[in-house]
């Protein structure tokens, strides 16, 4: 499959994830916050919104590579000492902490020789808390032959807030 098929293929199961998502909020009548949604509409009980962001990045078969997360509250503020957890093709490989809304994986060459030459989807999700709603935020990981640019995924990922 071309990188360029399996991008759109996981695009659309995101959207579908997402109505999905949306019509059982409106069976079921949950009151979960909407993606954009902010503390001051949610009530004084209720958790502050957080964002998540996620980069996306482009190695060669068999080097390491670092891919950043960044966690921040409803208003932009960066968080600290929250934990979140890393998928690659849905399936875990850890979990780190933030740090000034900072956090980072990092996958060894032999890890990345491992997973293959294609483009795979990395996910972080952090599951809030007391204080913040969860979120999750998707990008894609392209390991190349040699490391030089082909089709790959936007830079730019997708986030939603729960």
């Amino acid at each position: 499959m071309s990188a360029a098929l399996f991008v759109a293929s996981v695009r659309k199961e995101i959207v579908l994830t997402l109505c999905i998502l949306s019509c059982c909020c409106l069976v079921s009548g949950c009151t979960g916050s909407a993606p954009n949604q902010t503390a001051s509409s949610q009530g004084s009980n209720s958790p502050q919104a957080s964002q998540l962001s996620v980069s996306s990045a482009l190695t060669a078969l068999g080097e390491p590579v670092s891919i950043q997360a960044t966690l921040k509250d409803g208003n932009g503020r960066a968080l600290d000492g929250k934990t979140v957890e890393w998928f690659i093709d849905g399936v875990s490989v850890g979990k780190s902490q933030v740090k000034s809304g900072v956090t980072m994986m990092n996958l060894t060459g032999e890890y990345v020789e491992n997973l293959g030459i294609e483009a795979h989807q990395v996910q972080v999700s952090f599951y809030g808390d007391a204080s913040y709603g969860s979120s999750t935020a998707t990008s894609f990981l392209q390991i190349t032959a040699t490391g030089a640019p082909e089709e790959v995924a936007s830079s730019n990922s997708t986030a939603s807030a729960v």
